[in-house]
């Protein structure tokens, strides 16, 4: 498959292998015509705290999940915004770039938006500007089972699959206490590493 071109599915604080393909491709499509997938990284995303591996689940309405991925609607009812941030925060504070990057984040923990889809593509955009990967995403206007001229991640990419970035060790806020943790968001990488990250995603191999 062709790697220059690539196609994502949406993803809600993405993972380090995501970003890791966007890095490495030279055009990117985001799959703006599939259906909602459950217990996909399209809602959730892991983050590494004192007492292990956490979970951030997006909510959304049910009654929107079956129609095309664009229409599936955010639920607020539980206020998972301050939820998550004050989880990121508890996480994360203490790491050496948190301070530096966590104005640039906390807005998307305050802003509602309607739609998951362009939730997701604003806060992936914002986290390609701070990696300094300068790309911008093409959006599929129509749903294409199998792509033969791009390498097709909608379904690869996935915390239940086998992972398709090799692993490639960093410094982890509480590597004193735990072993080397991967498949995080991607903002575990930049809070760590700060500038370098950008250099760490371009070392990662990846799978074809």
């Amino acid at each position: 498959m062709n790697m220059e071109k690539i196609v994502l599915s949406t993803a809600y604080l993405p993972t380090i292998e995501y970003f890791a393909f966007i890095a490495k491709s030279e055009v990117f499509f985001l799959e703006g015509c599939e259906t909602f997938q459950k217990q996909s990284y399209r809602n959730r995303a892991y983050i590494l705290t004192a007492d292990g591996v956490q979970s951030l689940i997006l909510p959304t309405h049910h009654d929107t999940q079956r129609g095309c991925i664009r229409d599936v609607r955010i639920d607020y009812k539980d206020h998972w915004q301050l939820k998550h941030w004050r989880a990121i925060e508890t996480a994360y504070s203490g790491t050496p770039y948190f301070l530096y990057y966590k104005d640039f984040l906390y807005p998307f923990f305050e802003k509602k938006y309607d739609f998951l889809f362009d939730y997701n593509t604003e806060l992936t955009m914002a986290l390609l500007k701070l990696l300094k990967i300068k790309k911008v995403p093409a959006i599929t206007e129509t749903y294409i089972n199998m792509y033969e001229d791009a390498l097709d991640l909608r379904s690869a990419i996935h915390p239940k699959r086998e992972r398709v970035v090799e692993s490639l060790a960093y410094p982890q806020i509480f590597s004193d206490r735990q072993p080397f943790t991967d498949r995080l968001s991607v903002i575990d990488l930049l809070f760590n590493l700060g500038p370098e990250a950008v250099l760490h995603l371009n070392q990662l191999k990846v799978s074809r």
